[in-house]
Parts: structure tokens; sequence; C-alpha cells
């Protein structure tokens, strides 16, 4: 399946996005510390840190070059990972920076994996770029994939808003991502929800991130 905005992040336009981001683990941690007043290993490390997933397989869908990854991996390095991305530049990209990591060529419309083949799937500022109509689709084919875990860090919104995104109409949506999760299935359950607030120089008042972790119920 390929969509009108798969075509444009396939693209010049999507391979521009990969140079603009390409930073070093650390700085990219430096700018969540800078934009949410909380490091984003701090995040993953409660939510998702050794206590709670001591062992596992991991997937992020729309990993791009990987950066999520890496900072997941600096606190709970015992995990396997594996990022799936539809831009060939940024796969290209993200094996030569993470040769221990597996990376595969998809989309989020048809995961090329099993049912419940991973302990945890994640997303970061992906959703956002996928249309609401197509939006279902891509849930589905994260929940199929998902042993236990789900998290989902995206824009936030109480209600579909769609925004501009570098001068272009139908590319970026926030809506309350969280809640379309439960609304899809009835088998997850919320086990944590956070807001985090930009700081005025990287975007607020006004831009808000939410990180939800879901659960499949009887997954333990």
């Amino acid at each position: 399946m390929t969509t009108p905005e798969l075509q444009v992040w396939t693209s010049e336009f999507g391979r521009a996005y990969t140079d603009r981001n390409t930073l070093s683990v650390e700085d990219m941690d430096q700018a969540f510390a800078a934009q949410f007043g909380v490091a984003k290993t701090v995040i993953y490390r409660e939510l998702v840190g050794a206590a709670r997933l001591p062992a596992g397989r991991v997937l992020e869908v729309g990993c791009n070059i990987g950066l999520q990854l890496r900072l997941l991996e600096r606190v709970n390095p015992g995990l396997e990972f594996h990022g799936l991305e539809p831009q060939p530049y940024a796969v290209k990209q993200a094996r030569e920076l993470s040769p221990n990591m597996t990376f595969h060529d998809g989309t989020a419309f048809a995961l090329p994996f099993e049912d419940r083949s991973f302990d945890l799937v994640m997303t970061h500022g992906v959703l956002i770029h996928i249309n609401p109509k197509d939006l279902p689709r891509a849930l589905a084919e994260i929940h199929r994939v998902s042993r236990r875990f789900v998290l989902c860090h995206e824009y936030y919104a109480e209600r579909p808003t769609e925004i501009r995104y570098h001068d272009r109409d139908g590319l970026l949506w926030k809506r309350n991502f969280g809640q379309a999760y439960l609304d899809q299935f009835a088998d997850l359950r919320a086990v944590a929800v956070k807001l985090y607030a930009y700081a005025p120089e990287y975007g607020g008042p006004g831009l808000v991130d939410q990180v939800m972790l879901l659960e499949r119920e009887g997954a333990r």
C-alpha cells in the first residue's frame, strides 16, 4: 500500500528531513531536555527501562536513522533492537550508524513480521504524518505485531487537527493518538500517560507531546 504522504516521505523531501535530523545521541537527548525539561533517556528509563522490560524484542516503526532506538539502548541495553523505515536513504544510514541493530525496509501499513513478534512496538513523531483515514490500518498493524507493549510518542491535541508542515498541507495531523489505540483495541490498557509542553522557543505555548505506554491484557 502506498499513499500520497508516503510518496512525499520517500522523495527528496524525506531525504532532506533525514539530513536535518542527523544528530548524535547526546545532542538528541539534550534537545529533548531543552524542549520539554526532561531528557528522552529519562522518559525511556521510567516507562520501558529494565525494571519493566528486562529482555525482549523492540520494533520502532518509522525509525529514520535509528536515534530513538539508540537512546533506548542507553538505558536498556539488554533488548534486541529492530527498526522499520520506508525511506531507503535513512535505512542505509541507520545500518551504518548501528550495525548491532536490525533495520528493515517497509511501511506501517504492512509490517513484514508475524503476529505478536515484538515485546514492544513504538513510534515517535510518525503517526502524526499518517492521513487520518489511513491511521486505523497503521494502528492495526502495530497492534498485530506487539506481544505486550505499545509506546506512542506523538503530537497531542484534544481533537484531530491538521497543521501545515514546511509550507505544505496534508502532511501533519495532531490528536489524542493514545486514545485512538484505546478506542480501536479492547485488549489494550493505558499503563502511563504523560504530556510534555514545548518550551516557548521550541514551539510552545500550544504545542504538546503525548507519551503513552499501552499494554495488552494477559500478555505477561
